[in-house]
């Protein structure tokens, strides 16, 4: 790809978000609470500046899905693939250590998906770490600063992805060499207009746009920098992608999530948080418009002139308690008389019940779960936490894909940086393995899921494992490969294996399931089960 190439694909990635730049800052700014600082300006009533009212329902909005879709501790599955290459296990225990230390960037993507139309994960090589396993770390990238090709029918069939991202001058002549650089300030893409104080120390401006371009067509990396002074702008070109597939195809360090896509469009995503603007956007008016209303509604009262002399109506005005004030006038009715108050209209409070259905329409979760009482039926009830539950498993499957997708292109890059020495040990099934780059780049099945290594989760694997023994007995599992996987999963000592053999009169599991044998679980254990198994069942440990 040449350098004119990425300056044309370049500026229509910047021109389209120039494009959406207002609507996803409002999105921001709802979010944040600051709804009314970033409208431009504020509303005037009879010429005077109203109070600007903002509600947390924007915040409310998207955090009820981070609560039902923020990955606890990530992790994954590794299955043998059709063509059994790679070892699975060790791959799986490289990949979950890494997933645990992406957590929170996962929830940070998942938050910029919710907020804006997508976001992206990016895997960034460390030199600096002296821990092979900590080389590459993740980060959430927000959508523009991603530059992916819109004419691709889904994401794999891309036919370039870029990053955009700033280096100061000494950063990128160290990863480039000493070349000539027209620095600038780094760009805020919300205020890209913003200019830096010219009594501020000089490196604020001291940055450098890299655009780092994949190529798969003709399978190149390339570095480009518009503030590149000589000749084409490529500060840096490689033969070939780096990083690869068992099967030699390239991997880009750039993974998508998107909860939302354009159906025609599938590399555009579609932000939950437009769905419901509108609405948000009229409650904050009418919030505004109430609270400027109840201010208004003071007590102000007309007084017959001359009725009362200044010092009177001083003492009326101080609010004392107990106050005589002595008036000379027959008819006190006719001296002081409030002044009427207007209600508030009850068509006000009526337009916002339905701006705020209108708004939980745009919700997928059932209203029973913002704790609102429902005049429904009991099917009725079950019905809609059946559609919440599985519109939120839709954008949770998304999410997994990602993990998984995160979990593939990290295996990929470090058997890029791993050697093939002895240097690169795990700690496995209570063994110290050695790890070779093979290992990990295999054509593994992956799966995502959540809790799957914690004390919880392996309590209740230990827990299934030692309730299945019965049903294994009985099944004619050899008592020795039992023992081993219980010493195994629970972690015993291996001296626990180190038993005699079991002779035939204390009873020998069974080749296979006798009709005629045992009418229980508990029958078969008391009658085949040895010795050494016995305190490892639940209830059977005496």
């Amino acid at each position: 790809m040449k350098a004119n190439k990425i300056a044309e694909i370049y500026s229509a990635h910047k021109e389209y978000w120039e494009h959406h730049r207002q609507e996803l800052q409002r999105y921001k700014s709802a979010y944040e609470c600051e709804f009314w600082d970033n409208r431009g300006a504020n509303f005037l009533l009879h010429g005077e500046q109203m109070l600007n009212i903002q509600t947390s329902d924007a915040y409310g909005y998207i955090e009820s899905f981070i609560a039902s879709l923020f990955a606890k501790n990530p992790s994954v599955v590794l299955k043998k693939g059709l063509r059994n290459q790679g070892n699975h296990e060790k791959a799986q225990a490289i990949a979950n250590d890494f997933l645990i230390r992406a957590r929170q960037e996962i929830e940070n993507a998942a938050r910029m998906s919710l907020i804006y139309p997508m976001a992206f994960f990016k895997l960034v090589p460390n030199d600096d770490e002296g821990e092979l396993y900590d080389k590459i770390y993740p980060i959430a990238v927000p959508c523009w600063d991603i530059i992916v090709d819109r004419n691709a029918s889904r994401w794999d069939k891309s036919k370039f992805v870029g990053h955009r991202y700033f280096l100061t001058v000494d950063e990128a002549r160290a990863k480039f060499g000493n070349k000539q650089f027209h620095p600038v300030h780094k760009e805020d893409f919300f205020h890209p207009d913003f200019e830096y104080d010219p009594d501020e120390p000089r490196q604020y401006e001291e940055y450098v746009e890299v655009i780092e371009m994949y190529d798969m067509e003709l399978d190149e990396l390339i570095f480009y920098s518009p503030q590149h002074g000589q000749g084409n702008n490529i500060l840096e070109k490689t033969n070939f992608i780096p990083f690869r597939t068992v099967n030699n195809k390239p991997v880009v360090p750039v993974v998508p999530l998107y909860f939302n896509r354009i159906p025609d469009r599938p590399l555009d995503g579609y932000s939950s948080m437009k769905r419901v603007y509108d609405q948000l956007y009229e409650i904050n008016i009418i919030r505004s418009f109430q609270a400027n209303a109840v201010r208004k509604a003071s007590r102000q009262y007309l007084v017959r002139a001359g009725s009362l002399d200044e010092e009177d109506m001083a003492k009326l005005t101080a609010g004392i308690d107990g106050l005589f004030i002595e008036v000379d006038d027959e008819d006190l009715a006719g001296v002081m008389r409030a002044v009427p108050q207007n209600p508030t209209p009850p068509e006000l409070e009526a337009y916002y019940q339905n701006v705020n259905a209108d708004k939980d329409k745009g919700s997928l979760l059932a209203p029973f779960t913002r704790g609102e009482a429902l005049k429904a039926t009991a099917s009725e009830i079950v019905a809609l936490a059946s559609y919440s539950a599985t519109e939120l498993g839709r954008m949770a499957r998304e999410r997994d894909a990602a993990i998984e997708g995160l979990a593939m292109a990290y295996l990929a890059m470090l058997a890029t940086f791993m050697e093939d020495t002895s240097d690169n040990i795990i700690f496995l099934d209570n063994k110290l393995q050695n790890v070779k780059p093979d290992d990990i780049k295999g054509d593994f099945e992956v799966f995502a899921q959540d809790q799957a290594a914690t004390p919880l989760s392996e309590q209740v694997k230990n827990q299934q494992l030692l309730a299945n023994i019965p049903t294994l007995v009985q099944l004619g599992v050899p008592q020795r490969k039992i023992l081993e996987q219980v010493v195994r999963q629970l972690g015993l000592p291996e001296d626990f294996l180190d038993v005699p053999e079991v002779q035939a009169d204390v009873g020998t599991p069974r080749s296979g399931i006798d009709p005629a044998g045992p009418a229980s679980p508990e029958e078969a254990i008391a009658e085949t089960a040895p010795q050494n198994i016995r305190p490892f069942i639940p209830g059977g440990g005496q």
